[in-house]
């Protein structure tokens, strides 16, 4: 009995491990949950996204193609689904259209680490069945329009109020314009090599961590670490989203290190400053760290590069 346990034992450990080295080799996909609950138009619909296989591969952001599209709009997000491993997305959407609704088209971009990104969708069409906010079988007419009450034509009395609030906003916007066009050209350390520069700012951030607060951290870092990749590269990086920058870097084929670290500091600067995110000292510390890791990263990517140019000129 004992023999026949034990070996019971073993097949079940050996089947896990089949189990979970079949998992680990499965190819990406996503899985698209929609809630149970009745949807009428003009709804928020949350919607998640799962990621699946592709162990060891680099996933990107998710989008949504409701360009041009009457059924649905996009209420907020998406946004990544922070801690879930493998990654993960919410995004809200909003039904325009009644019936059974066919959801966008949802993808995510993934790259496994010696090929090219790819985009992956979802293996099945979902709808939703969306109603409509009025009472079965009843047909409302759109009330007429109307002028507010007592205004017929222009409301000229509301030129003065309108014109007391709008001079004096005009006025200082003006006198904005015309200070900033005032002051020098370029940021402080501008003279200064960009991995110094971004080295600096690293180091002024870090100390200050617990006395500004964490919008004002990652509003800097962010701008800090886009200047570095703008006056090292030449590429327009304080135009770009961070969605554009990880499209950048898997262009220029920068390694693996630089776009994570691209990936982290601007998953966690955009967290904090657009989704009002909450992050501890720690996790800012570390996005500094990988900002100036990355930037040290791409300066050894760069360098054999420069050196060739160099020797070329010189011959």
């Amino acid at each position: 009995m004992c023999a026949d346990a034990a070996l019971y034992r073993l097949a079940g450990v050996l089947l896990a491990l089949v189990v979970a080295t079949s998992a680990a080799a499965m190819d990406p996909a996503i899985e698209v949950t929609v809630p149970d609950a009745a949807v009428s138009v003009g709804d928020r619909v949350p919607v998640r996204v799962q990621a699946r296989g592709g162990e060891d591969w680099l996933w990107g952001d998710l989008t949504v193609q409701v360009s041009g599209s009457d059924q649905w709009a996009v209420g907020d997000g998406p946004r990544p689904v922070e801690g879930s491993s493998p990654p993960a997305w919410t995004v809200t959407l909003v039904p325009l259209a009644l019936g059974n609704v066919e959801l966008p088209k949802l993808a995510v971009s993934v790259r496994p680490p010696d090929g090219e990104p790819r985009a992956v969708t979802a293996g099945e069409t979902i709808a939703v069945e969306v109603a409509s906010v009025l009472p079965p079988g009843e047909d409302v007419a759109p009330a007429p329009l109307r002028d507010p009450l007592g205004v017929h034509g222009l409301p000229w009395e509301w030129l003065v109020p309108i014109l007391i609030v709008l001079i004096p906003a005009l006025a200082v916007q003006h006198w904005w314009l015309r200070r900033r066009s005032r002051q020098p050209a370029g940021v402080e350390g501008e003279d200064l090599p960009p991995l110094e520069q971004l080295a600096n700012l690293t180091r002024e951030l870090d100390s200050r961590i617990g006395q500004i607060p964490p919008e004002l951290v990652c509003d800097r870092i962010a701008g800090g670490f886009r200047r570095y990749l703008e006056r090292r590269t030449g590429d327009p990086a304080l135009e770009m989203t961070s969605f554009e920058l990880r499209v950048l870097a898997r262009a220029r084929r920068w390694p693996d290190g630089v776009q994570r670290s691209i990936q982290r500091v601007m998953g966690v600067a955009d967290g904090v400053r657009f989704g009002r995110g909450k992050v501890p000292d720690s996790e800012l510390r570390q996005a500094l760290g990988l900002a100036l890791d990355g930037a040290r990263e791409l300066e050894d990517h760069l360098a054999p590069a420069a050196d060739e140019e160099s020797l070329e000129a010189a011959s």
